[in-house]
């Protein structure tokens, strides 16, 4: 699915190092495992249609699903909101049928990044423009899987994270961690675990599987 087209809204203003706010939310098992196959289908059809939604909106600016390596069984995906502030960030993602349904329950935190994340709503119009202005190039969204890392905050290491090669987005996760502590979260220019070893700064770091958007990738290159 692609998460594809600006619509205009001017961003939250960056803080002077270029540092902001945004809302990240764990997808989650929920409660309800005995919906019929006809409501299943139907809550499943209304959350990608949803997800279409709120990116066309330019308020989805990241989903996708966990794979493995799986850190937590209970986590089938993620998006990232354009919001500052989690009561802003939720009002879109409970909008969610899946988890209107019970399927789902969200976990929602800030997470704090220098990336600038709404750009990748530009990249994925730009790159629909060109698939279907190019009849050699086949019509439909395709993604790509990633390794996510995640690690206890640290200032050092988060710093060196942030010059690494291959990290494509490191911010702050703030409240994730078992004890209720802030983590690192990176995206990583890695399709399998030896490719995210060679790209870690060393650090005691947790993997998690991930497929989602090329564009992460080409805002990185950028």
């Amino acid at each position: 699915m692609s998460l594809g087209s600006l619509t205009g809204l001017a961003a939250p203003e960056p803080t002077e190092s270029g540092e902001r706010d945004y809302v990240f939310v764990f997808i989650k098992t929920g409660p309800v495992t005995n919906l019929s196959p006809e409501a299943q289908r139907e809550a499943f059809e209304g959350h990608f249609s949803n997800m279409k939604r709120l990116a066309e909106a330019g308020e989805l600016l990241i989903a996708g699903p966990f794979g493995n390596p799986k850190s937590d069984p209970d986590h089938w995906g993620l998006f990232v909101i354009d919001e500052t502030t989690l009561e802003g960030g939720m009002a879109h993602a409970e909008t969610d049928p899946t988890t209107k349904a019970g399927v789902f329950v969200l976990e929602e935190h800030l997470f704090t990044t220098d990336e600038p994340l709404v750009e990748l709503l530009r990249l994925e119009k730009e790159d629909e423009a060109k698939r279907l202005a190019d009849p050699d190039i086949p019509d439909e969204w395709e993604g790509r899987r990633y390794l996510l890392a995640t690690a206890a905050f640290d200032a050092g290491l988060y710093e060196k994270s942030q010059a690494t090669e291959g990290v494509l987005i490191a911010g702050r996760l703030h409240g994730s961690s078992a004890d209720g502590g802030d983590e690192i979260l990176l995206w990583l220019d890695a399709e399998v675990e030896p490719q995210a070893k060679e790209i870690l700064p060393e650090g005691v770091w947790t993997l998690h599987g991930w497929y989602g958007s090329k564009m992460v990738a080409e805002m990185a290159s950028e």
